[in-house]
């Protein structure tokens, strides 16, 4: 798959109003979006993921939900997000089909030499820098762990953690494809406006 250079990632426990917010970033361009929720899903999390797969379908967008192959499935997403201890690809693959988008996450050189062999549409490197978005997150590769990933990957690489729109152009220069973004987006003031500076500057 072509990914486009901005990911953004929606985290429940940095919004209240996702779906507010994916309106929000859909209408100042983004184009791949995930849900990302790690609490339990609830009734309001599903809904969340149905309205939020429907106006991305009507903007042309990509939407993608984190861990859960079965929200994916039945809310209409383009598909899942997988990390190491989630869900294997390859029974998300047979689940899913051929015509569902799989992502997969690596937090090194070894985990992105083996998704080359996995059956995923693209593979995500990180964290690149220091993020505090997760409670227990994995060490920083930072730009050589990016560099390291490209030359084994073998697929569209995704590179996340503490990316801005001030270090977003030196990874991609590292050899990723797309950066994924989360905090620096969602604790903007105006999130549309931090999007299209993003997208502009990248």
């Amino acid at each position: 798959m072509e990914l486009p250079r901005l990911y953004a990632i929606i985290d429940t426990t940095l919004t209240s109003q996702p779906v507010d917010v994916a309106a929000a970033m859909l209408a100042a361009g983004v184009r791949l979006l995930q849900y990302r929720h790690k609490g339990a899903f609830e009734r309001v999390h599903w809904k969340h993921c149905c309205r939020i797969a429907e106006i991305s379908a009507q903007a042309g967008a990509t939407f993608i939900v984190n861990d859960r192959v079965d929200i994916a499935m039945m809310c209409g997403a383009a598909g899942v997000h997988l990390g190491q201890s989630d869900l294997p690809p390859d029974a998300a693959r047979r689940l899913m089909g051929p015509g569902k988008i799989i992502g997969f996450s690596t937090h090194n050189e070894t985990q992105a030499r083996q998704a080359a062999t996995l059956p995923v549409d693209y593979v995500a490197i990180g964290p690149v820098y220091a993020t505090n978005t997760k409670m227990n997150p994995d060490p920083v590769v930072g730009l050589d762990g990016v560099r390291a990933a490209r030359a084994v990957a073998a697929k569209p690489l995704v590179a996340i953690g503490g990316i801005t729109r001030a270090n977003a152009r030196q990874v991609l220069a590292a050899g990723a494809d797309s950066v994924a973004v989360v905090r620096y987006l969602l604790s903007a003031d105006s999130i549309d406006a931090a999007v299209r500076e993003f997208l502009a500057e990248i």
